[in-house]
């Protein structure tokens, strides 16, 4: 009785007395329905007890030797013999001193259907100059953000690594990992996996007891746990565990989960992504694989997986393009944010959104007869702006879905037209009955009706990309799309189909012919543009540049005829390599130095594994050999050959314009970067306007889409002529083809486009109706 009356009167001296007798106060691990584990380490060697019970009374004692450690004695007691679903309390006692009594909650059985809540965050370790965010992320991040009874609103939290700085660093586990989270971990398990700064430290392995279903030999390196209606997986893709052993393992796991009734999602963590926006250094092919085994089995079973990462300290969430898998990396809850403009970084068509700061990822999971889960990140901010668990993404996924009905395509339709002119334009999305809303489109172009196995042009085209602090999406429209870059002359097939935000596809629209005609611009100028001849007539500036066959040093097919360039090795390595072609241009000079003159380079661009960087760019020359300018490099880091175009206007006095190729390594040994179908072509500004246009447009006036003023540097009024139509979407593009994210207020009347860093040129504005109907006009912004 007196040490209760204690207890209540001096809970803080109290817990400083335990503290100090225990080097890690007790946490959970590995819970099951009827058993869970509670793990301490006291602070001297010696005997310890746990007591427990189904109320603040407990009542039942389990004693643990426990076994030596640096800190004092590590100890681990299972309880055993536990009700499912069913909340109980404990307490340990080491010497004298006792802990305060917490309390926790089992899991229940899977055939109870119950709904569950949890968090996965990672990256914790602490930074030397905000060393307290890990403890504001568990208190008033999660702690606060759920409320009520701990135990009974957070099944389980997820960590996929770098729980601390150095992992052989004995003191950090204890002061920045279990301290700041003590009141989080005594009432709720914790899974973590491997990290880089763990470096495979016996402290882990010491501090954790994960499932141990993992291959014999690395148990706790890969493992799996269920929990309701969810199967967990932890992975290690540290080196040189990031194997075929492990693979092989999940490959599996996953066939076995597969056929389980109760099992309707899979959710994986491991440390490295196959893709970071924020810092691609760190990317890992061996995710890569992960990532496909994940995609497959969702497609197969009919189960929707994702796979939540760290490494790069910043919140980012993707998906796969074909399947209902999301990517989503919940760092960081402590270490240094990796900004915006800090490290490489690049834009890659899986994310949607991507931001640099301090947070964590909540789920809410339902099971029953139309299970879904719902995904939330909850943002504290960064060093800039202090945010108290705002929701900054969410995203609900039922497991089930509904396919929303296939659009109609609208445009073009047996029709002819030069190849930069051609749109593809379809109908408005159809919701259907589940009311979802328009996500993502995806437009093919194909030589053959039958070919859109190998696609000329591939687009998929979502509804948001927050990228750089920016939705690079904003105002454009997912019911049409420009196609630069076909051949001329070409009968032609297009199809396209519409995703929701749930990650539901449509069925594809019929395959639907059309026709381009000469191009507008010149001949290819380029010599030996494919590799067919070898490295003739290019120069080699930097590392290694190959002319590859087919499989040639385990790579890949050409896009066209026997080789394709490889600019960085496959056969032989560089880090980075470079390799030009020079093409004198003195027979235009005429219009080169009235600067009308303009430069249209292209190219099917790819890697292996969306990880290396293939890219291309322009220089311009003078006679004497001189730089007078270039573009930007132009990259494309995707594993199938997609399309890659640059305009510019060349200089005055520009006598060589110089093609480059550049390959980056990024992962693994090779250099993989492909190129293939290389073209330069010259010719003056592409315009459309008077053409046969590929989409109907509105025809009340000859002038269909009024924009004012034009020319001029301002922002730009838009009004349809004649009536007020509703506008459906809106897109703006330059002239080679490429999407300007524009800022844009609309009406029923009117908009007007905030011109913002746009810079001098021309750009082609495209309006939809609600009824598909579009118009178009050139915007002309002066030097």
């Amino acid at each position: 009785m007196r040490l209760k009356v204690l207890l209540a009167l001096c809970p803080l001296l109290f817990g400083a007395a335990a503290h100090a007798q225990f080097n890690v106060e007790p946490y959970l691990q590995d819970a099951e329905p009827q058993s869970i584990r509670v793990m301490w380490e006291s602070a001297q060697a010696g005997a310890a007890t746990l007591e427990w019970g189904t109320d603040e009374g407990l009542g039942n004692v389990l004693d643990s030797e426990g076994v030596v450690s640096i800190g004092g004695a590590m100890h681990d007691v299972l309880i055993s013999g536990l009700t499912p679903d069913t909340p109980y309390y404990y307490r340990v006692s080491s010497g004298a001193v006792s802990t305060l009594t917490y309390r926790f909650k089992t899991p229940p059985l899977p055939e109870a259907e119950s709904d569950f809540s949890f968090v996965a965050m990672s990256d914790m370790q602490q930074s030397n100059d905000d060393p307290n965010v890990f403890d504001e992320i568990v208190h008033q991040g999660v702690l606060d953000y759920f409320g009520g009874e701990t135990s009974e609103e957070i099944a389980l939290v997820l960590i996929p690594g770098d729980l601390v700085v150095n992992g052989n660093t004995y003191g950090q586990w204890s002061n920045d990992f279990f301290a700041p989270s003590h009141d989080l971990f005594a009432q709720v398990p914790l899974y973590p996996v491997l990290g880089n700064h763990e470096v495979n430290s016996t402290y882990y392995f010491q501090y954790f007891h994960l499932p141990e279903n993992g291959s014999a030999g690395y148990e706790e390196h890969w493992w799996y746990k269920d929990y309701g209606n969810v199967r967990f997986m932890g992975l290690n893709s540290n080196a040189p565990f990031d194997g075929e052993d492990q693979l092989d393992w999940l490959s599996n796991v996953l066939d076995a989960t597969c056929g389980l009734e109760h099992i309707d999602f899979v959710f994986a963590e491991l440390h490295h992504p196959h893709k970071s926006e924020l810092w691609t250094p760190g990317e890992s092919n061996f995710t890569g694989e992960v990532v496909t085994a994940l995609e497959d089995f969702s497609s197969a079973c009919g189960k929707p997986s994702i796979h939540f990462f760290g490494h790069t300290h910043g919140y980012s969430r993707g998906q796969s393009q074909d399947h209902k898998h999301l990517w989503i990396n919940v760092a960081s809850a402590g270490g240094a944010i990796d900004y915006w403009g800090q490290w490489p970084q690049f834009d890659y068509e899986e994310f949607e959104i991507t931001t640099d700061d301090w947070g964590f990822v909540a789920v809410d999971v339902v099971a029953g007869d139309a299970p879904q889960f719902t995904v939330k990140r909850l943002s504290r901010g960064d060093n800039y702006e202090t945010l108290d668990n705002v929701c900054t993404d969410s995203l609900v996924v039922t497991k089930a879905g509904q396919a929303p009905p296939p659009p109609t395509a609208v445009a073009p339709l047996g029709s002819t037209q030069p190849p930069e002119c051609i749109v593809l334009a379809a109908s408005p999305f159809g919701a259907g009955p589940s009311g979802a809303q328009h996500g993502a489109s995806q437009w093919q172009v194909a030589d053959g009706i039958n070919g859109f196995d190998s696609p000329l042009a591939n687009v998929w085209e979502r509804y948001r990309n927050v990228y750089f602090n920016q939705d690079t999406q904003t105002g454009a429209s997912l019911t049409m799309e420009a196609i630069p870059g076909l051949p001329e002359n070409a009968a032609l097939f297009w199809r396209v189909r519409y995703r929701d935000r749930g990650l539901d596809w449509s069925p594809w629209t019929a395959p639907t012919p059309f026709f381009t005609s000469t191009s507008l611009q010149g001949d290819n100028l380029l010599v030996n543009p494919g590799a067919e001849n070898g490295l003739e007539d290019w120069v080699i500036t930097e590392g290694v540049a190959e002319a590859l066959t087919a499989g040639e040093c385990n790579g890949v097919n050409p896009l066209d005829g026997d080789r394709y360039f490889a600019v960085g090795g496959l056969c032989t390595e560089s880090d980075v390599a470079r390799m030009h072609q020079d093409v004198d241009v003195t027979e235009w000079a005429d219009s080169i130095d009235t600067g009308t003159q303009v430069a249209y380079a292209s190219g099917m661009l790819s890697n292996w594994s969306g990880a290396d960087i293939p890219a291309i760019r322009m220089r311009f020359l003078d006679e004497a050999e001189d730089i007078l300018g270039e573009t930007g490099w132009f990259e494309m880091p995707v594993a199938t050959w997609t399309a890659t175009n640059i305009e510019a206007t060349l200089p005055e006095t520009t006598r060589f314009v110089r093609y480059e190729m550049q390959g980056t390594r990024i992962a693994g040994q090779d250099n993989d970067a492909y190129f293939d179908r290389l073209s330069l072509r010259l010719g003056s500004a592409t315009d459309c306007d008077g053409l046969p246009t590929a989409v109907p447009v509105y025809a009340g006036s000859p002038a269909p889409l009024s924009i004012f003023p034009n020319p001029g540097s301002a922002d730009l009024n838009v009004q349809w002529p004649g009536s007020v139509r509703p506008l459906q979407g809106l897109r703006v593009v330059d002239n080679a083809g490429r999407k300007v994210p524009v800022q844009w207020d609309g009406s029923d009347a009117g908009w007007r486009i905030q011109r913002g860093p746009l810079p001098a040129g021309q750009f082609h504005i495209t309006a939809i109706d609600a009824t598909g109907t579009t118009a178009r006009a050139t915007w002309v912004i002066p030097e």
